[in-house]
């Protein structure tokens, strides 16, 4: 049963973290989704503090960190990366100083970065499914270099973002969204959507079989296996860019 919901887990995520991922590279703001999540795992942190819903903190926090990102053009001389960076290293801060108050913390912390990947439920599998639709959807709306646009983009971002990592941990989340995306990269641009999905397919198939079968943490080894898989396709791409 562990692994059934384990590897639905991951195959959701699959499908729907690496379209999102291609927006992010396309838009070389690849810190948003980072900081984004430690958003979101910082409210999950007040949640635990204050015996709250941590979802709704998680929700809260990451919509001001939308309303916040949105603010900054794509096409700013300011540098995004550097901007979006900073915020991630004042929320983790922030997360980890909250957690540091609570009983069992180093636990509190594990499970963040982590996730309970082998715990995710039926329940969990549902929202992870249907906010993932939601945000694939949403993101057809998000095209121009507008405030507006900018907060649909960030929106399907955290729609995703923000129950995955209750799931799967912030780990698992950020290789998903980034590793696929960068093996197909080709010439300065997005490579196929079929090759960016098949790499996170087979990339969560081997990792979570290797989590099985060789006792290994299931969301690292899900990260591992995404880079062992989209390594020689990304060498690939170059050696054909070069080509071109």
């Amino acid at each position: 049963m562990f692994l059934l919901t384990t590897l639905l887990a991951c195959l959701i995520l699959a499908c729907v973290m690496p379209l999102l991922g291609r927006r992010v590279l396309e838009r070389r703001i690849v810190f948003v989704d980072l900081a984004l999540a430690q958003f979101a795992a910082t409210g999950y942190a007040i949640g635990l503090a204050t015996d709250s819903s941590g979802s709704l903190w998680a929700g809260g926090i990451t919509v001001l960190a939308i309303l916040l990102f949105a603010a900054l053009p794509y096409a700013s001389t300011l540098p995004k990366e550097a901007v979006m960076g900073a915020m991630y290293a004042v929320a983790a801060a922030a997360g980890m100083v909250i957690l540091t108050q609570l009983p069992h913390s180093e636990g509190h912390m594990t499970e963040l970065m982590f996730g309970s990947l082998l715990g995710a439920s039926w329940f969990d599998l549902g929202v992870l499914a249907g906010l993932g639709v939601l945000s694939v959807i949403i993101l057809h709306f998000a095209g121009d270099d507008s405030y507006q646009q900018r907060v649909i983009f960030y929106l399907a971002l955290a729609l995703a973002v923000v129950p995955a990592i209750h799931a799967v941990g912030i780990v698992l989340v950020f290789g998903m969204l980034l590793l696929p995306a960068l093996a197909s990269w080709r010439g300065g641009k997005n490579g196929t959507v079929w090759l960016t999905l098949t790499v996170a397919i087979i990339g969560s198939l081997v990792g979570v079989f290797s989590a099985e079968y060789l006792d290994l943490p299931p969301s690292s080894s899900v990260v591992l296996a995404l880079f062992l898989c989209g390594f020689p396709v990304f060498v690939w791409n170059i050696k054909k860019s070069r080509l071109l």
